[in-house]
């Protein structure tokens, strides 16, 4: 195996010949193929770190790149870094996620792969997708398309308790191969993982939102809508800006907030010009060797200052009538969903209680075995968006949001990734921000329901913004 240092990624005393030679002899076979079918072919490999490597140190190195992203588990210390585009599959309208699908298995047909059997080694795309593709785009969005997932040419990955480099690249009948294993080699070695980055924020100016008023009459709104029967369920998100002096830090954002929050999903997109980030406590859907596992994620309560007061609000949330509503509206939702797409599902018939920092929520597991010929992305297709983001009935629920929002961007919408052998993650992308040049845009929602109080519900975003808000540097 390869030994890659806490320095650079390769230096003089790493033996970047073996690499070299290493990638020489598989693009060479890679372009003997290539030649053969008469078409490009793409060439995967994956090479053993013996270090252990610091996640958002190495998102960090990262940079300047056009696009990045990050995936951290750490409460499972697993976590995937991507630097670099080799193919890109984007598109208009969330209908087209099937047509990704098919592209990316139609490249993975004719690859060259090298990787062990390890979750997240391998040739993995990674991105998300747009909340509502049917309402006009919000020009703060306007560097995100409807559908993104990107093969990145650098994936680093943290898995099973080692650590991976892959290496993705197309190969061309007609390639210079030595040269392009040059190129390789060489943008490899112009990464320095030495440099702590940013240890704190810049200083934050300003703060713009709507005013609590706003946002209690828009709850009234919709709560005129269910008592008059149109809505069961509405989820209504408002936005929180930050204007700081400078450049927020994306990489200290994440390592805080996969600090604070390791039992969630913590994320980043970074497509050269703006970023998408958070840390979401809902898994959409997780696919690994054919078995499937979520979470449905739906009512809420602060956490108490001390552990008597904490017992107390969780039984208030487990036995509150608006809540449960409010849950189960999101569990026979998507289970409803999912029965003709997974043989021997089951889930819980009383939900747990969810404990992070901050908030508590109600929650219930989902388990199935995924039928032959599913695949992740059809069942993110198939799901989004759940009752828990956008509400009951759907379409009444998404035409209410596009009417009081416009355009929510990728907030809410299903972000994450998928691996060569049909496996990955979806979550929900809430709790989640849009980084631009010295501004911050937050994002937090609360699900509204047949009593459900106007100036609680603004209280619970408030709640939801705080991950976000001491992950860029301000605790209130």
């Amino acid at each position: 195996p390869l030994r890659f240092g806490f320095g650079r990624i390769m230096t003089d005393v790493i033996p970047t010949a073996l690499v070299k030679r290493t990638l020489v002899e598989f693009l060479t076979q890679g372009q003997k193929q290539a030649r053969q079918a008469n078409e490009s072919v793409l060439v995967s490999l994956a090479y053993p770190l013996l270090c252990n490597m610091n996640s958002h140190a190495c998102f960090s190195a990262c940079e300047p790149a056009a696009f990045r992203a990050f995936w951290g588990r750490p409460d499972e210390d697993f976590w995937l870094v991507g630097k670099g585009i080799v193919v890109e599959f984007i598109s208009d309208g969330f209908t087209s996620v099937d047509k990704a699908a098919d592209r990316y298995d139609s490249l993975l047909k004719t690859a060259l792969i090298k990787a062990p059997d390890i979750r997240g080694v391998g040739p993995i795309i990674l991105g998300g997708f747009r909340f509502d593709t049917e309402v006009p785009k919000d020009a703060n969005w306007r560097c995100f398309p409807d559908s993104m997932l990107v093969l990145p040419r650098f994936l680093f990955t943290r898995s099973g308790g080692s650590t991976w480099l892959t290496i993705n690249t197309i190969v061309v009948p007609e390639a210079d191969v030595a040269l392009q294993v040059e190129a390789l080699v060489a943008e490899l070695q112009a990464m320095d993982i030495r440099s702590p980055g940013k240890k704190h924020q810049p200083a934050i100016k300003h703060i713009h939102q709507d005013s609590p008023e706003q946002y209690v009459r828009y709850v009234r709104s919709a709560l005129k809508d269910i008592g008059e029967g149109r809505l069961i369920k509405v989820v209504l998100a408002r936005r929180k800006i930050l204007y700081a002096d400078r450049q927020f830090s994306l990489a200290y954002a994440l390592g805080k907030l996969c600090r604070n929050y390791p039992d969630c999903a913590t994320f980043a997109i970074d497509n050269g010009e703006a970023s998408f980030f958070g840390s979401t406590p809902e898994s959409l859907v997780r696919i690994n060797q054919g078995r499937l596992s979520l979470t449905c994620l739906a009512g809420s309560i602060a956490r108490g200052n001390n552990p008597e007061e904490d017992i107390r609000l969780e039984k208030q949330l487990f036995e509150s009538s608006k809540e449960r509503i409010e849950h189960t509206a999101v569990v026979v939702s998507v289970t409803t969903s999912l029965e003709d797409l997974c043989g021997d599902l089951q889930w819980d018939r009383e939900p747990q209680i969810l404990k992070l920092r901050n908030v508590q929520h109600l929650l219930t597991s989902v388990t199935g075995s995924l039928y032959s010929g599913n695949s992740i992305l059809g069942i993110v297709k198939r799901l989004h968006p759940t009752p828990s983001v956008a509400g009951v009935p759907t379409d009444r629920a998404m035409s209410f949001i596009c009417n009081g929002e416009n355009d929510r961007g990728w907030y809410a919408a299903p972000v994450g990734w998928v691996d060569h052998t049909g496996g990955g993650e979806f979550a929900v992308g809430i709790r989640s921000a849009l980084l631009g040049d010295k501004r911050a845009i937050l994002y937090a929602g609360a699900g509204i329901v047949e009593g459900s109080d106007p100036d609680r519900e603004f209280q619970e975003t408030e709640l939801k913004f705080q991950p976000l808000m001491a992950a860029l540097g301000r605790s209130r």
